[in-house]
C-alpha cells in the first residue's frame, strides 16, 4: 500500500511511498500546481503537510492520522478532510518530543513562509544526519 496517494476524478495521478513531505514539496518545486484541485490520502497529516497542502490548493485531504494543529489549520483554510485518528501533535521517529517538520511551522500561518521554513528544517536535519553517519 502506497504511503501518499494523489487523485483527480477519483482517478490516482501520483502515488509515493517516500516518507514525510517528501512526496508533495518535491512535486511542489517541479510544478506549483501540481496538485491543485485533488483529493490526497496520505498516512500521517501534521501542519508541516497541511500548510503545503494549502499552497497546492488541494481540495480534500483523507489522513490515517491527523494532528490537531494540521486539523485546525485545514479548517481555517477551507480544506475538506476525514481521518482516522486525530492525535495531539505529530511526534519524531524516535518518540522523545514532537516532530521537527512540525515543530518548525506551528507559529507560521503563511503557507509560502511554511514551505521556507520547512526547506530549511529539511536542510539542517540532513546535515546532521551526515554527520552522525560519518
Amino acid at each position: 500500500m502506497n504511503k501518499f496517494i494523489a487523485k483527480r476524478n477519483n482517478v490516482i495521478f501520483y502515488c509515493s511511498n517516500d516518507i514525510g513531505v517528501k512526496p508533495i514539496l518535491s512535486k511542489l518545486n517541479e510544478n506549483i500546481n501540481f496538485y491543485q484541485g485533488a483529493e490526497i490520502e496520505d498516512t500521517i497529516v501534521g501542519k508541516a503537510a497541511a500548510c503545503l497542502y494549502v499552497l497546492a490548493r488541494i481540495k480534500f485531504v483523507y489522513a490515517h492520522t491527523l494532528s490537531e494543529a494540521a486539523k485546525k489549520y485545514l479548517e481555517q483554510n477551507n480544506i475538506a478532510f476525514q481521518c482516522d485518528e486525530l492525535v495531539k501533535e505529530i511526534r519524531n521517529r524516535t518518540d522523545t518530543d514532537m516532530c521537527p517538520l512540525e515543530k518548525s511551522v506551528m507559529d507560521i500561518d503563511d503557507p509560502i513562509r511554511a514551505k521556507k521554513a520547512l526547506e530549511k528544517t529539511i536542510e539542517n536535519l540532513m546535515k546532521k544526519q551526515a554527520k552522525s553517519s560519518k
